[in-house]
């Protein structure tokens, strides 16, 4: 016990505060602006660390930094005994966007981002004090990132069913299809024929099966020629107004692409069971007031759409 007590006096708490900082940004400089501190601070608490632990905790990325083994192992306990300080020492219900410091990361796909963040960002761009990261990580595990508390949310049309997350429906998304006006084979609609027979464009598979949409597909005997795909939303736009592919899309999001593109909205030749968008997040941040306002500012965006 007292060689654990020796280890905390030698420990200076702003250390992982410096060392979360790193690990969530993966750059120096970045980390130093989001703690309001200059570089050189931050290398040098970073270097008080490295001695106190006996590992260099990072290494040089192409980009910035990447943790070392030693670095992986430290950051849930950190968070997690950050976390628990916090708590202790601050008004839990005591949050005010225009003067408590906050940094929110969340992951979101990019066809909700055109809809949903205008309304947040309108509700934070004169708080100096609140910054949002929306961050595009599906090939990595985003429930690991919630884990370790490097994400505040996710917003997905998967349900993460997981003990310590929770998960609340925040709105439906209707679907429909797009395609170039004027496409030389549409003629008022997309039959189901047309479906099965043009060529489409689509996201590649690992992001499509969170809305097990092809899973349905199947169900029902349809199938599709998917003849291209792509890693995010907002390609569909410029290639389908300049070939002949469809696609399949969140409402939404074609509607928006279609006031600054030449694209024609058609309905569904099929039923298809109502999309939902989900939010989730650990359950520790149940009661902190910051990551509640946050929750509410995109539920009140949802509803207003």
């Amino acid at each position: 016990m007292g060689a654990f007590h020796e280890n905390l006096r030698q420990l200076d708490l702003n250390l992982l505060v410096t060392f979360d900082a790193i690990y969530s940004t993966g750059n120096i400089s970045q980390a130093a602006r989001e703690l309001g501190l200059s570089q050189p601070t931050i290398s040098n608490s970073l270097s008080r660390l490295r001695a106190s632990v006996g590992d260099p905790l990072f290494v040089r990325a192409p980009k910035g930094v990447k943790p070392t083994p030693k670095a992986v192992q430290m950051i849930g306990s950190v968070r997690e005994a950050l976390q628990i300080i916090d708590k202790g020492v601050s008004n839990p219900v005591s949050f005010d966007p225009a003067t408590t410091r906050r940094h929110f990361r969340m992951v979101l796909l990019d066809q909700l981002e055109p809809i949903l963040m205008p309304a947040i960002i309108r509700q934070i761009q004169d708080h100096t004090t609140i910054t949002i990261e929306a961050l595009h990580i599906w090939q990595t595990s985003v429930a690991d990132r919630l884990e370790d508390g490097s994400l505040d949310l996710i917003l997905s049309p998967y349900v993460y069913d997981l003990s310590d997350f929770q998960c609340s429906p925040i709105g439906a998304a209707d679907v429909v299809m797009a395609a170039r006006r004027d496409h030389p084979k549409i003629d008022g609609e997309i039959t189901l024929e047309l479906f099965k027979s043009l060529p489409h464009m689509a996201l590649v598979p690992e992001l499509r099966q969170q809305t097990r949409l092809e899973e349905y597909l199947r169900s029902i005997n349809i199938s599709r020629h998917v003849a291209y795909t792509v890693t995010k939303f907002w390609s569909f736009p410029h290639i389908l107004a300049n070939t002949d592919l469809i696609a399949i899309l969140p409402g939404e999001f074609a509607r928006v692409a279609a006031r600054s593109y030449p694209l024609a909205i058609y309905p569904l030749p099929f039923d298809l069971p109502e999309q939902r968008v989900y939010m989730t997040w650990k359950n520790n941040r149940n009661n902190d007031a910051g990551h509640v306002w946050l929750r509410e500012q995109i539920q009140a965006a949802c509803e207003h759409l």
